[in-house]
């Protein structure tokens, strides 16, 4: 516990009062016993009572008055205890009267003050003296030199002792408060750099801390990835198997498509040889259809000379029929001129007669014959209309056959061209079968790396998860460095090693009208720092100001790097600039400042800082309460660390168009992307609560 100087005067002042309080009861008690054998007079022990303890009633309400730790205490005590002390040497006959003073004085030791002391002990000694005057004076219980000798000796050596000791102490003490004093400057000195060295401690920590967050995360990241690699490849080994199975499977039918290629090949060649021998035949019958159809046309052109003809033999029978009609008509007349000649044309009627006869019998030939060529002109004519649709189709025939000539020769060239393909298709099918040997050679290589890869990633995914619960040890260790470094800041807060000095310009401040930083908290920033104050911007509240009523006790928090400032019951002033004053006393409470869950966030952004006035392009990587980390390709960010930076996070509604303020604790370079972690000049509630319920969805 430091030292207050107030504590050990009240302490000094309760110690004086209750020995001041136990000497007057012991005293009254035996005062009482006296009055109540009759040794003293009621008038006396009444005068002895109000003189004991009214004084000290006096100073009792003084104290209350003055306070506890006032330091005109001990002069009450002197005074009102040297009335009652003086009374009852003078007036008592007892030579042990002298002795009541000292387990007062010897109290007053406490206040270390020589010179009460040397007050006290004149005062006590001409009391000394008064009381041997006024007993040599007749005074009842007489007093002998040798006695008052031993008294003044006794009051005299103790004060003398008193005095020397509060020489002694006074010197003892100064001596080593000046050895303290040297010992606690160079302990400052130490604390400082032990404070300054702490609090690079803690920034250290918290980037260790933030790294351990990133690479817990990584970690996880690559588990759940090894997981789904593993997943995956166990998936890939099973189609692997499975392709090499329909791998095999597909040798098999390649070569049975292989023996039928070569099946199909030889009826191939066997169509080509019948379409070869079918289209040399087609040959010999469009041949053998044209001779059919050059006899029809000159078969059809026997029948038109035989028509002709034909038609000269009809003309030629229907002369003879007229010739027999008028050999007839001959013969008649020549019957008719025998029978007119009588006798001498007998003969003559004989010749008529077988004329006529032959005649008849040449017309009954010439109409058979007519009648045959009647028929045979009829036959001729059907003849002639079966020639002519012959001949048609004939015709239609070899046209046909000409048609079918030409497809059995496109067929022929085109089962060549086939057979050919054919042949090409064979000679790929033995190079695919070929290959397909390979591939499946292959494809059961590929199943035993499928094999050590599956060992290698499970090997993987266990050393993984080996990472995984190091970085959690090492997160763990981090948290317990920092909470010990977070408790000696705390201890050096407590110690008085941070005090108003540790504020700049720029620091946020928090100004609560109770002692809850909740609701009621005005934010704003430190403008100046004066001697045992801060001078502020107008603190708001949600664009409300804070109204100054004066004499109030108000809080103010400081956010200083990783640490907080509260004080308590500080006052504050309007200037005439409109700023605010913000007077502090004592020492600050400091508390390390809180850790918040970190999630990762993956926004474009806009990056300036306070070393340029050029904007860079990059992406956020995480994001939290109090912290942040983003990435950049802008190389001048890498000397950016101390600095104060701003983002401007696009497309992420929480902060809508506000900025993030941070100043940056640690830069890497990863192969020219530098990943830049920032610390936030005042926690976000609103981050905060984004993060928490991200944290539970996720």
């Amino acid at each position: 516990m430091g030292y207050d100087e107030k504590f050990f005067k009240k302490s000094a002042n309760k110690k004086a009062m209750y020995m001041w309080m136990i000497t007057a009861i012991i005293l009254s008690l035996a005062y009482t016993v006296e009055l109540m054998k009759g040794d003293r007079t009621p008038q006396y022990y009444i005068t002895f009572m109000i003189l004991c303890w009214v004084p000290f009633f006096l100073g009792v309400v003084f104290l209350l008055v003055k306070g506890i730790d006032t330091t005109w205490y001990k002069e009450t005590v002197a005074i009102g205890y040297g009335v009652f002390y003086a009374f009852t040497v003078l007036t008592s006959d007892t030579n042990l009267t002298f002795a009541y003073i000292f387990p007062v004085v010897c109290m007053l030791m406490l206040y270390k003050d020589r010179a009460l002391f040397l007050r006290v002990s004149v005062l006590n000694v001409l009391l000394i003296v008064a009381s041997f005057i006024s007993r040599s004076m007749g005074r009842a219980g007489n007093i002998s030199m040798a006695e008052f000798e031993i008294q003044l000796g006794v009051i005299v050596l103790s004060y003398i002792a008193y005095i020397l000791s509060i020489d002694h102490l006074s010197k003892s003490d100064g001596a080593m408060l000046n050895a303290v004093k040297d010992n606690l400057d160079h302990v400052v000195k130490t604390i400082e750099q032990v404070k300054t060295a702490s609090t690079s401690v803690v920034d250290g920590v918290t980037v260790v801390r933030e790294l351990s967050d990133e690479n817990i995360e990584g970690a996880d990241n690559v588990v759940r990835s090894m997981e789904g690699l593993n997943s995956s490849n166990m998936v890939l080994s099973d189609k692997t198997s499975s392709s090499l199975d329909m791998t095999k499977t597909i040798d098999i039918q390649l070569s049975n498509v292989a023996g039928l290629i070569s099946d199909v090949v030889i009826l191939t060649d066997g169509s080509v040889e019948h379409a070869r021998a079918s289209l040399s035949q087609l040959e010999d019958v469009v041949k053998s259809t044209t001779e059919m159809a050059e006899l029809s046309a000159e078969v059809d052109k026997i029948l038109k000379d035989f028509k002709e003809e034909f038609e000269k033999v009809k003309a030629e029978t229907g002369l003879i029929t007229g010739i027999t009609s008028q050999t007839n008509l001959l013969a008649l007349n020549a019957s008719i001129e025998a029978a007119r000649a009588g006798e001498a044309g007998k003969g003559f009627a004989v010749v008529a007669d077988e004329i006529r006869n032959l005649s008849m019998g040449t017309k009954n030939s010439s109409d058979s014959i007519m009648g045959a060529l009647n028929h045979l002109e009829e036959t001729s004519e059907k003849m002639t209309e079966s020639i002519i649709k012959t001949m048609e189709l004939i015709r239609l025939n070899l046209e046909k056959i000409t048609q079918v000539n030409e497809s059995v020769t496109r067929i022929t060239e085109d089962s060549a061209q086939i057979g050919n393909n054919i042949q090409v298709i064979d000679s790929a099918m033995k190079e695919v079968e070929n290959s397909n040997k390979n591939l499946v050679d292959n494809m059961n290589q590929v199943e035993e790396v499928m094999k050590l890869m599956t060992a290698g990633i499970e090997d993987a995914d266990e050393t993984t998860k080996v990472m995984r619960s190091k970085y959690e040890e090492t997160y763990n260790s981090v948290n317990a460095i920092e909470k010990v470094v977070g408790g000696l800041i705390e201890e050096l807060g407590t110690g008085g090693f941070m005090s108003i000095k540790d504020i700049t310009e720029g620091m946020y401040v928090n100004i609560a009208v109770d002692n809850k930083y909740d609701g009621n908290t005005y934010r704003t920033t430190v403008s100046e720092v004066t001697d045992g104050g801060i001078v502020v911007e107008i603190p708001t509240l949600e664009e409300k100001q804070l109204e100054v009523v004066k004499g109030k006790i108000y809080y103010l928090q400081v956010i200083v790097d990783n640490q907080v400032y509260n004080w308590d019951a500080v006052q504050i002033s309007v200037r005439r600039d409109g700023k605010y004053k913000v007077l502090v006393d004592g020492n600050p409470a400091v508390v390390n400042r809180r850790k918040y869950r970190r999630i990762p966030l993956v926004c474009a952004c806009n990056i300036s800082s306070e070393m340029s006035d050029q904007t860079y392009e990059g992406k956020m990587v995480n994001i939290s309460a109090n912290g942040f980390a983003f990435s950049t390709r802008a190389a001048d960010i890498n000397n950016a660390k101390g600095m104060k930076v701003s983002v401007q996070v696009k497309d992420f509604p929480v902060l809508g168009e506000r900025m993030l303020v941070g100043q940056v604790i640690r830069v890497s370079d990863n192969g020219g992307e530098f990943i830049v972690g920032c610390r936030m000049l005042e926690d976000n509630m609103d981050i905060y609560n984004y993060v928490e319920k991200k944290s539970k969805t996720q």
